[in-house]
């Protein structure tokens, strides 16, 4: 593992360049997640730079990494700021890669207008969880927002660890799959843990009407 300073690595990416204007919540850019957006909005406006919201689920295969894709993209329409996306095994954990020497890659992908993603890891994550905080704390000052995508509850108490350093937590449920006991049993996880719950987000949600008409309702 090589040690991490986004004020080194990240040096192509200031506060100054990712901070734009205020946020736009009546865009027409608006989606399927935009209550939930404009949730992350608000909670934002209260922090003193970015902000930094926490995906996890119930268990596995809830659709999690779908689901935050989808709200960074509509977050950076919306709002025409910076979003990053940064996986937990992703945060603190940056080799190098073939050919690049002694210096790390650039731990920061572009994925479209106003999306980034933090470079997924090569190698097991050797950081201690200080450094991961401190690495998140960093983005958080370079990123008006930063989308940790966290394991399930049920497999890893990364969201918690997480979430108690964010604005908050998003818990992601896929439509048909997950219980109610077992996400109100996941519910009073996050309230224990002294995380804020912000919402659900619902995954695989199915439409009787085309999506087009569903919008117009």
């Amino acid at each position: 593992m090589i040690g991490f300073s986004c004020e080194s690595e990240l040096r192509t990416l200031r506060p100054v360049d990712v901070k734009s204007g205020a946020p736009n919540v009546a865009s027409s850019e608006a989606g399927f997640y935009f209550p939930l957006v404009r949730t992350l909005v608000a909670e934002t406006e209260k922090a003193s730079s970015g902000a930094t919201f926490v995906f996890t689920s119930s268990s596995p295969r809830e659709g999690v990494s779908v689901v935050v894709g989808k709200i960074a993209v509509e977050l950076a329409a919306v709002t025409g700021e910076k979003v990053l996306i940064a996986m937990t095994d992703a945060i603190g954990n940056f080799a190098p890669g073939p050919g690049t020497g002694p210096e790390p890659q650039n731990p920061v992908i572009r994925e479209a207008n106003g999306v980034f993603r933090l470079r997924p890891p090569q190698s097991a994550n050797c950081a201690s969880r200080v450094e991961r905080f401190e690495l998140l704390r960093q983005l958080t000052a370079l990123f008006p927002y930063v989308l940790v995508d966290a394991p399930a509850l049920s497999v890893s108490a990364e969201a918690l660890e997480f979430g108690a350093r964010s604005q908050g937590i998003v818990l992601v449920a896929a439509a048909g799959k997950v219980r109610r006991n077992r996400l109100l049993q996941t519910k009073r996880m996050i309230e224990v843990s002294g995380a804020p719950l912000l919402g659900c987000a619902l995954n695989r949600r199915t439409y009787p009407i085309p999506n087009f008409l569903y919008k117009r309702l």
